[in-house]
């Protein structure tokens, strides 16, 4: 089945939804969603969620406005098309997830209609660099509220006493004084980025660019230009463009989900990195370049080789310096001085509101699979929560604290520390705080 714009009302979300479809959906390189005609997802495929930094059935049954936010737009377009029902084609746009990623886009909206009714809304999505949008799409894009060479953080951004943490601090700072690629592994959520930001703060390249991307979010076809650039007649449309190598030089390049990237293209860039050269898509010419690299991988490198999608010179080129970041759950005593952190930046958290320690109990003894992100996550909510509700904290049902999504286990043998919200009022309880995780 073939949508296109002239018979999209024809097509409803029964159609789209069949099994043949999903089978195809799930293995695209492109992004696709699915939202019913309240707004709340119902597909999406599996490069959109890792892109987005979710999973596949950690988005079913969300509304749209639980996973996006506007950035700035009036109407997130999933649901403008939903309301308009009509659809938006090529829509070029910046959008950012409920994990603070954002993301430079194209998108197709099709409205769905069920006998004239609106079923929903379903969206086609690639990812672009800035630079490749020209035309209508460009004038239409917003960028971002700070510019990709620039970084936010530095080491004492990085909160926690945690051992092996500061281990990890520790290894940064000496490898942030030398030229050497440093590789940074750890699961989603932890903070790797904050650590290349703060390397990149601490060296002698510190005055020159430091540029991010995401190697899961581009599709393979893009990557390559992207990074090494294009020559006029490379392809279709092709022009004289700089890749990222280019923009980088001087400072830093930072490879985020470097496991994502191809392999054939990984061999292309393990070239670079030996010759410190780059040749541009379509050209026959090189160009010096002086790139400091940071990769970044959500998993160990050693288990990227073995499962075949890190090749293993690369892994020896780029893991000159390897750090690990270890996950929330293996340093729960860091909790309360990030929670202290997240209510500090907060604008709207009101003054002395705590943690109970009833709270900080079930925290130590919850795994925490969305690491400091889902801790971030959680706190806002609950901020924000309060502005609705007037009630200034969360906790764990009285009566059937184990029916509570966060498991039932021992909490450390240490007295919980006396933090968060006044256990005086009445509280909202934990299972509806963790609806959206």
């Amino acid at each position: 089945m073939l949508i296109d714009s002239k018979n999209f009302s024809d097509v409803s979300m029964n159609e789209v939804m069949t099994p043949a479809m999903r089978a195809i959906w799930d293995h695209m390189s492109i992004g696709v969603a699915i939202v019913d005609g309240k707004g709340i997802c119902v597909y999406m495929n599996e490069i959109q969620a890792r892109v987005d930094g979710f999973t596949t059935s950690g988005v079913v049954g969300k509304h749209i406005t639980e996973l996006y936010v506007p950035n700035g737009m009036a109407r997130i377009p999933t649901m403008e098309c939903l309301y308009r029902g009509e659809p938006l084609l090529r829509k070029a746009y910046w959008y950012k997830t409920i994990n603070n990623s954002l993301f430079s886009s194209v998108t197709d909206f099709y409205p769905l209609f069920d006998h004239g009714m609106k079923d929903g809304v379903l969206a086609f999505t690639i990812w672009v660099d800035s630079a490749l949008l020209t035309g209508e799409a460009k004038q239409n894009t917003r960028a971002p509220a700070s510019a990709s060479d620039s970084t936010r953080y530095t080491f004492e951004s990085i909160i926690g006493h945690d051992p092996a943490l500061r281990g990890a601090v520790s290894d940064a700072r000496v490898a942030a004084k030398s030229p050497v690629p440093v590789m940074i592994w750890g699961e989603n959520g932890t903070g790797k980025e904050l650590f290349a930001q703060a390397i990149h703060s601490a060296s002698p390249r510190k005055n020159h660019p430091f540029i991010a991307v995401n190697c899961a979010a581009i599709p393979e076809n893009l990557l390559e230009g992207i990074l090494f650039g294009t020559s006029k007649g490379a392809y279709t449309d092709a022009a004289d463009k700089p890749g990222l190598f280019e923009k980088a030089d001087g400072g830093t390049l930072l490879l985020d989900e470097l496991n994502s990237m191809p392999l054939g293209l990984q061999a292309k860039l393990l070239r670079v990195l030996q010759e410190k050269r780059i040749r541009r898509l379509g050209s026959n010419s090189e160009k010096d370049v002086d790139v400091r690299v940071i990769s970044i991988l959500n998993e160990p490198p050693l288990t990227a080789v073995s499962r075949g999608i890190l090749r293993n010179d690369l892994y020896y080129r780029l893991a000159v310096v390897g750090i690990a970041v270890p996950p929330l759950r293996e340093r729960l005593e860091d909790i309360p001085l990030l929670i202290a952190s997240f209510l500090q930046r907060a604008e709207d958290a009101p003054a002395g509101v705590r943690v109970s320690d009833s709270v900080m109990k079930l925290f130590w003894g919850y795994s925490w699979p969305g690491n400091i992100r889902e801790l971030s996550n959680l706190v806002e909510r609950a901020l924000i929560l309060a502005q609705r509700t007037g009630k200034l904290h969360f906790a764990p049902e009285e009566d059937a604290p184990c029916e509570t999504p966060l498991p039932c286990r021992t909490a450390p043998t240490k007295s919980a520390p006396s933090a968060l919200f006044s256990e005086d009022d009445p509280v909202i309880p934990l299972r509806d705080m963790e609806k959206a995780y």
